[in-house]
């Protein structure tokens, strides 16, 4: 077994998250596949073609049946469509309430297969193995699963516990630029609302991200959110929307754009820079913290603005956003860099101000 650390996430199913260097291809040492009927390995055509075969061997070891299941790339693989091939998937090859589903992928895989586990047969075990960065320290972690709906992002969900997250950093080395510069947005965001001293380290850093600092980074991250995970599973307290931070604006610029031709990380960035502005104008951030939040966002290659949308879509998509409750969106704001607050009320003036200076 090679070297790796565990985070005891403790939620209505217990989740362990294992992170470590090449530890993918021994999965059978990081978790019991023993009371398991078959697996199904659900995965991307990309991460597919990178890993598809090491991981399919490394299932096969188990001695269970193993099946594969490809999605198509990107946000259209959240559809109601995409679950519903995934049943039909499912009951031709005789799952059973014994079977377990294996999300091989980033975000996208992890909330689909996710999705498919917690409701076909009204819910079998799955576990979470992702393959990026975004999907390391966020998504794969909490239960969120679910998809797209009527152009709005995860509108139909449910949260389930996967049985066990397993990060291997050395995935990623393959990851091109672009998705790194998605992880590292969700990586800010963490450091903003969260933990000063991850922004200090981040602040500091000059050239790339070695593996071992990743590695850091991920279980740093992976604490942080469990967390929060751990005392408010289902968004009941309002605590685990601190982990919204930036993503009131930047779903509503996704929905702009159509949840294609602007990335999450991207969207979640020029969210982060609303927010602290809105933070500003609200009286509760400097505008020197604002600058050094901008400058940490260009630093990692993330936008800091956006072209082409209409302020007043932003708006109109904000007010259908799963955080706004009787008309009132609920902000995440900034008292200062690493000091997030939850369910702040803001007022339109403002918002539209700020939204006016991030679309140029």
């Amino acid at each position: 077994m090679k070297a790796s650390h565990i985070i005891k996430l403790k939620t209505s199913r217990q989740c362990p998250i294992i992170v470590g260097e090449g530890i993918i291809k021994q999965l059978k040492d990081y978790f019991d596949f023993s009371g398991y009927s078959s697996l199904v390995l659900i995965t991307d055509a990309t991460v597919k073609k990178l890993y598809g075969q090491s991981v399919l061997r490394a299932l096969r070891t188990t001695g269970k049946k193993v099946f594969l299941l490809t999605l198509p790339l990107g946000e259209k693989a959240k559809s109601l469509r995409e679950v519903e091939r995934g049943y039909r998937f499912l009951l031709e090859k005789n799952i059973d309430r014994k079977g377990l589903i294996c999300a091989l992928g980033g975000g996208v895989v992890g909330d689909v297969a996710g999705y498919i586990a917690a409701t076909y047969l009204r819910g079998i075990d799955y576990i979470q193995l992702p393959t990026t960065l975004l999907a390391q320290v966020d998504s794969s972690i909490g239960g969120k699963v679910g998809v797209n709906f009527g152009g709005k992002k995860n509108m139909v969900g449910s949260f389930y516990q996967p049985k066990v997250i397993i990060g291997d950093v050395a995935l990623l080395k393959s990851l091109p630029p672009a998705e790194m510069r998605n992880g590292m947005a969700e990586v800010i965001k963490y450091a903003l609302a969260m933990n000063r001293e991850l922004f200090r380290f981040l602040e500091q850093k000059r050239g790339k991200l070695t593996t071992p600092e990743l590695k850091d980074i991920v279980m740093r991250c992976s604490r942080l959110k469990a967390g929060i995970v751990e005392v408010d599973e289902r968004e009941k307290s309002g605590q685990r929307a601190i982990l919204n931070f930036g993503h009131t604006v930047g779903h509503a610029l996704e929905a702009a754009a159509r949840l294609k031709e602007l990335s999450h990380g991207e969207a979640v960035a020029v969210g982060m820079v609303a927010a602290s502005r809105i933070s500003e104008q609200a009286g509760m951030l400097d505008r020197s913290n604002v600058q050094s939040i901008e400058n940490m966002l260009l630093k990692f290659g993330l936008p800091t603005y956006c072209q082409g949308i209409n302020p007043d879509d932003l708006i109109k998509t904000i007010r259908f956003d799963k955080k706004t409750t009787l008309g009132e969106t609920g902000w995440v704001l900034l008292k200062d860099i690493g000091k997030g607050v939850v369910n702040q009320a803001v007022a339109d003036n403002i918002v539209r101000k700020v939204l006016r200076e991030i679309c140029r």
